[in-house]
């Protein structure tokens, strides 16, 4: 029997790679914005208008560890982002990364307790749909 190329073993580890960078992403994505979330909810708006009520509300925001914790993990989402995008094929990358969408979407339901209307769900089936076209042929 003929043993097969290692080409296709480097294909295959290659998709692989790729997927699992690309996961990592959106988890780190999903998680930071979560966190963002958490942060912001927990102190009240500011009470000054225009610019100084913005900066008031950015220098409150930088004391909550939720946001910096969401910081941490944005950073390393950017990396991951990096690696991701040094073995895939930018035309491929951005449009699939409209999925952080979907985990957004479904993370604020489980963790925050958002409502999702019906217009939002068949939004999520576009998107899978667009995702499907896009990136069905990269794997």
């Amino acid at each position: 029997m003929v043993a097969m190329p290692n080409v296709i073993n480097q294909k295959m580890l290659l998709s692989l790679k790729s997927i699992s960078l690309f996961s990592i992403s959106m988890l780190l994505y999903t998680l930071g914005n979560i966190l963002f979330k958490k942060g912001m909810d927990r102190f009240p708006n500011s009470t000054l208008s225009g610019w100084h009520g913005y900066w008031e509300v950015i220098k409150q925001a930088l004391t909550r560890k939720e946001i910096l914790a969401g910081l941490v993990i944005f950073v390393l989402d950017f990396f991951v982002w990096l690696a991701f995008l040094s073995i895939t094929p930018l035309n491929i990358a951005a449009p699939l990364s409209s999925v952080n969408n979907i985990f957004i979407l479904l993370a604020s339901a489980w963790f925050l307790k958002e409502r999702i209307s019906r217009k939002r769900w068949l939004g999520v089936a576009l998107i899978i749909t667009g995702m499907l076209f896009v990136g069905g042929n990269y794997a």
